[in-house]
């Protein structure tokens, strides 16, 4: 079994749908710039509000790099069909993020994760 498929099988949209909007205040003082050079790449509207939030302007490079937890394929890799785009939203929600959750968890009151 692939990570892809090992990731697909622990997505909840619900769960997914819930993390995103943890990120809609930090969202919203993201550089419009870095918005669009995401969209140029590929990267979907949930997928970037997040990447953006917690990594920057590097979430642009991360995506095109090799990553070990993602069984040595990019991220952009898993974008090219939904399976693939559900399994990384899995795998983002699995990464560590003490930074973020520590100085914004009490406005995800609602979050309810299954992962």
């Amino acid at each position: 079994m692939s990570m892809k498929d090992i990731f697909l099988a622990e997505f909840h949209q619900e769960s997914w749908d819930s993390f995103v909007r943890c990120f809609a205040d930090c969202f919203l003082q993201v550089d419009p710039k870095l918005v669009e050079s995401a969209k140029q790449k590929g990267i979907p509207a949930d997928i970037c509000q997040v990447l953006l939030c917690e990594m920057g302007e590097y979430a642009l490079e991360w995506v095109c790099k090799k990553v070990p937890a993602l069984g040595d394929q990019s991220p952009a890799s898993y974008l090219g069909h939904t399976d693939g785009a559900n399994a990384l939203r899995a795998a983002i929600m699995q990464m560590p993020r003490l930074k973020f959750f520590y100085i914004n968890w009490v406005s995800c009151g609602e979050v309810d994760f299954k992962i």
